[in-house]
């Protein structure tokens, strides 16, 4: 969407010193490639971000509004609270002022942004075509995208707090505490994720010091505090996979007797023997209340290494899956020689088990906690 109104669009001047170390407020006289839109983009979230707060996005959104011809909206979103805001949207509501072309993907999210906030506060119709309630009210998904947006704007700002203290991380700093208290939807917790998976790429880019455009936009930091910053990330994404898999658990149907661990694991599918490496699989049953467990894919010659989960403490089986894993560090790898490698893995103790499983030069995949007919439960602990 591109502004209409006549009446000139001048950039912004931080009063303050430090805009001679950030620089000006950044143009998009050329528009970024898709190799280095990230990088730019970063770069760019990070000026604003380090000069305003809430109120200005609040503003810069509703400046975009009124650019764009959309002035009754404008004056609604007036009515949002500052601290429902997720300074993103502001950011890409100004930078496209500032001559950006937004992304299909981009404009989708700025606009349900905006949808979502002001729907929050009973005023106007849906922005964009979605199914309504016959008499205007809001739904059932349009405050569970609530809470989702209101969590966000929270994380958002416990990332702006933490750097106006230094950049320093601490266990203060917890997204899954905001996660908890607003009890977002699980299938929802994916949009924050995905967020901070793409900051998360541009501080890595940072840290790296490859890009001299990003390297410039992130001088201010020490490297300390740019590491901080990835742990920040990192946390945020790690809290949200866990957040599902807390989900999992806790919506197993109450049972007035407690399930039987064979019970639970008659659905569970694996190789009780292969043969051709001489392996016998340890009881399924032991799957239930387990921490770690190695698993080996005969068919695709895939090694397993599934954790539980800090914030569960155990994992266990709920129909063909696998679950109360740590959806970060639980991963698979694919072998060379897997009649040596399994050997070397289930000689000597766990500790000797995990050093071996992180030594293997391979490629990591997540695991997705299914079960399939080719496995074998090599090491259960």
């Amino acid at each position: 969407m591109t502004p209409t109104t006549a009446r000139p669009i001048k950039p912004l001047n931080p009063r303050t010193a430090d805009v001679k170390y950030t620089g000006i407020e950044p143009e998009w006289r050329i528009q970024p490639t898709a190799d280095d839109r990230n990088s730019r983009l970063g770069t760019a979230f990070h000026w604003y971000g380090y000069h305003y707060g809430k109120k200005e996005v609040k503003e810069f959104i509703q400046d975009w509004l009124t650019r764009t011809d959309r002035a009754r909206e404008a004056r609604e979103f007036g009515r949002v609270p500052d601290g429902a805001m997720v300074n993103v949207f502001g950011w890409l509501a100004r930078m496209n002022l500032m001559g950006l072309d937004l992304t299909e993907h981009e404009q989708l999210a700025l606009d349900n942004h905006i949808r979502v906030l002001i729907g929050a506060n009973h005023s106007v119709k849906q922005i964009t075509e979605s199914a309504e309630d016959p008499v205007g009210r809001p739904t059932i998904q349009d405050r569970l995208r609530d809470r989702m947006t209101e969590a966000a704007g929270e994380i958002e700002g416990m990332y702006d707090e933490m750097i106006r203290a230094g950049a320093r991380m601490t266990a203060d700093y917890r997204p899954m505490a905001v996660l908890r208290g607003l009890n977002v939807a699980p299938q929802l917790v994916g949009e924050v994720a995905e967020i901070w998976r793409g900051r998360l790429a541009t501080l890595e880019e940072v840290v790296a010091g490859k890009d001299s455009q990003l390297a410039e936009g992130y001088a201010n930091f020490t490297k300390l505090q740019l590491k901080n910053l990835v742990k920040f990330a990192e946390a945020v994404i790690s809290d949200c996979g866990s957040y599902v898999q807390i989900k999992k658990t806790e919506r197993a149907p109450r049972k007035k007797k407690p399930v039987s661990p064979e019970k639970l694991t008659q659905r569970f599918r694996y190789l009780k023997e292969f043969a051709e490496l001489k392996l016998v699989s340890e009881p399924v049953t032991k799957l239930v209340g387990s921490q770690e467990v190695w698993l080996y894919d005969t068919k695709r010659r895939k090694l397993i290494y599934s954790v539980a989960d800090g914030h569960i403490g155990t994992m266990t089986v709920k129909g063909t899956s696998l679950v109360g894993f740590d959806t970060t560090n639980s991963v698979q790898k694919t072998l060379r020689k897997p009649a040596e490698q399994i050997k070397g893995l289930l000689t000597g103790g766990v500790a000797n088990t995990r050093k071996f499983f992180k030594d293997i030069k391979a490629t990591e995949v997540k695991f997705n906690g299914r079960s399939n007919e080719n496995l074998i439960l090599l090491k259960i602990r």
